[in-house]
């Protein structure tokens, strides 16, 4: 199962991201490319624990995990996000596309070099190190698709 604890992972899903362009379109769902981009940008914070998100109901979050992150069934189209993220992605995005994209990579790799992570993740519960760098990836290529990258 791919994550970003591969080098080679981590690197096709830096270069994808970094193809990006402002005016590319959604081949689903409502955000724009720099929506998405600000998104994974700010999920990353919550899984390095430099942004909170409550936890969301629904299925448990075990059950949800496993279905997510074990399961090998991709990722449905239109899935929820955090409402604290969801929030964010309607606020104005500040800044240069190119900065945003360039701090979401960084981030992204953050995530293979930080030993602090969130405890749990809104939907899936208490997250391992290897957790979050399986969801690391699952989370970006969901929305670089999204973007046709």
């Amino acid at each position: 199962m791919k994550s970003l604890a591969s080098t080679d992972v981590l690197a096709e899903t830096k270069n994808r991201l970094l193809a990006v362009r402002p005016d590319d379109r959604a081949r689903w769902g409502k955000m724009s490319a720099t929506q998405m981009v600000r998104h994974l940008d700010c999920a990353c914070d919550v899984a390095l624990g430099a942004r909170a998100a409550k936890p969301v109901k629904g299925i448990p979050p075990p059950v949800m995990k496993w279905l997510a992150l074990r399961s090998g069934v991709r990722w449905a189209k239109n899935i929820r996000t955090a409402p604290e993220l969801e929030r964010l992605i309607a606020e104005r995005t500040d800044g240069e596309f190119d900065a945003l994209v360039k701090s979401a990579a960084v981030k992204i790799e953050s995530l293979t070099t930080t030993g602090s992570y969130a405890g749990s993740h809104p939907f899936f519960g208490t997250m391992t190190a290897a957790d979050w760098m399986r969801w690391g990836y699952l989370h970006a290529d969901h929305h670089l698709r999204q973007f046709g990258r």
